[in-house]
């Protein structure tokens, strides 16, 4: 349901919104054609069959750029890096992912200066930017901080192979090597790919900073080399610089952490540091001592009264442990007089156990020894009874032996009578019939 109290908004599409800002340049004074002021920039790599081409127009101080539309006749007039003035329609190209590309198709145009910046000032400008974008150090504050902690800074001096510009520095430095490390180092300032290579060495050897010092003259040019520029730009240690005389332009000195005006006026800035950072430290030290003093007071208060509390619990602990070490005597007291009971009651109880199992081995022992009497004399009886049956026995053997000698003569006997009748069998079988019932009478009496 449409709430009649909501104001009416209006609202625009994308294609009309695109239409209003061309609409408002269109009402300009101009008729639609807006004036431009930059450097020209050729883009390379377009189809030369093109009925137009695709340039830039750079912002003189930034690197910020626009497009231009420009036929080929007008380009093949205009010089790449020439500051020029252009005429022309504002197109708005809007995309599919929202973002409106701003082109401007050129319509006239003037040249206002001819090579206005060079390919090496175009570079050194976007190594400007990067480094912008990147950060400058704060010298000052790395050196102050190490100073204030006591600490001494490590500081690299980089001169020229043949320079006489350390008696320069030295002369405005003073008193400053007392508490600052400075390490001499020569290099040429002539070639820029060796100079260049040199810094990027002295970059991982943990300076603190390192300082380009020459003095002014011819050659000095040679350290804007964009080897040198983009090397510094680059690097993780702070750079001062502290080259030619006061005034001398230079475009290293734009992308410098720290710049001194001379090698002298560097030496002054080392010594003017260590002088105030040791002001700082002894203006900082009265107020220091009384707030370590104020501090340490208050920790003696505060560890006193801590002391109290705990010798408070140590007391309550003290007679906590008396009380029970009082209980503890007291019940190991009543344990002792129990145990002492318990173990006279099982002694009692031990001692009447054991007159019971002697009494009772003493009874064993007794019927051990009326058996072992009794056996004895079963055992006199009974050899007595063997002996008697053994003496039977050996008559009884004698007897038969006699006996079985007779009977075998009369079987012997008898052979001899039986072998006088010839050819007569039954004889035969009788003597055998009368030698198995001798043979079975004798094994049973043996038996």
């Amino acid at each position: 349901m449409e709430d009649k109290n909501l104001p009416v908004v209006s609202y625009y599409t994308p294609v009309e919104l695109v239409g209003i800002y061309r609409s408002f340049l269109e009402r300009g004074k101009s008729n639609g054609v807006v004036w431009l002021r930059g450097i020209y920039i050729q883009r390379p790599n377009q189809n030369s069959q093109w009925l137009a081409y695709y340039d830039e127009l750079r912002d003189v101080d930034s690197n910020t750029s626009i497009t231009l539309k420009i036929n080929r006749q007008d380009r093949q007039k205009l010089k790449p890096n020439s500051l020029v003035q252009i005429g022309g329609l504002v197109e708005l190209n809007p995309y599919t992912n929202g973002t409106i590309q701003i082109v401007v198709s050129v319509t006239r145009y003037e040249i206002i200066k001819d090579q206005f910046v060079t390919e090496q000032d175009i570079k050194r400008s976007e190594i400007r930017i990067a480094k912008t974008k990147r950060g400058f150090k704060n010298v000052d504050a790395v050196l102050e901080d190490k100073l204030f902690r006591d600490e001494r800074p490590q500081i690299a001096l980089v001169f020229a192979s043949t320079s006489i510009t350390m008696a320069d520095f030295n002369a405005g430095v003073n008193a400053a090597a007392v508490k600052i490390d400075f390490t001499e180092l020569r290099q040429s300032f002539g070639n820029g790919t060796a100079l260049a290579t040199f810094l990027k060495q002295q970059d991982n050897m943990q300076y603190d900073t390192i300082a380009l010092i020459r003095g002014g003259g011819s050659g000095i040019e040679a350290l804007d080399d964009i080897n040198v520029l983009q090397t510094i730009s680059e690097m993780n240690t702070p750079i001062i610089c502290a080259i030619g005389h006061v005034g001398e332009e230079l475009f290293l000195k734009s992308i410098a952490d720290k710049v001194a005006p001379t090698p002298n006026g560097l030496g002054q800035y080392f010594s003017e540091m260590v002088e105030r950072v040791s002001a700082k430290r002894n203006n900082s030290r009265a107020a220091l001592v009384e707030e370590v003093k104020k501090q340490f007071q208050k920790q003696i208060e505060e560890s006193n009264k801590k002391n109290k509390e705990l010798l408070t619990q140590i007391e309550k602990m003290t007679k906590q442990q008396q009380e029970q070490t009082k209980a503890n005597k007291e019940n190991i007291d009543k344990l002792n007089e129990q145990n002492k009971k318990n173990l006279e009651a099982q002694q009692k109880k031990n001692d009447e156990a054991l007159a019971k199992i002697q009494a009772q081995n003493k009874q064993q022992i007794e019927q051990a020894q009326k058996q072992n009497v009794a056996l004895q004399k079963q055992i006199e009886e009974l050899s007595k009874s063997q002996k008697t049956t053994f003496d039977k026995l050996t008559d009884q053997n004698k007897e038969a032996n006699a006996k079985l000698e007779k009977e075998r003569q009369r079987s012997m006997d008898l052979e001899r009578r039986l072998a006088a009748t010839p050819n007569n069998t039954s004889t035969y079988i009788i003597i055998a019939i009368v030698a198995v019932i001798i043979g079975y009478i004798i094994a049973t009496f043996l038996r």
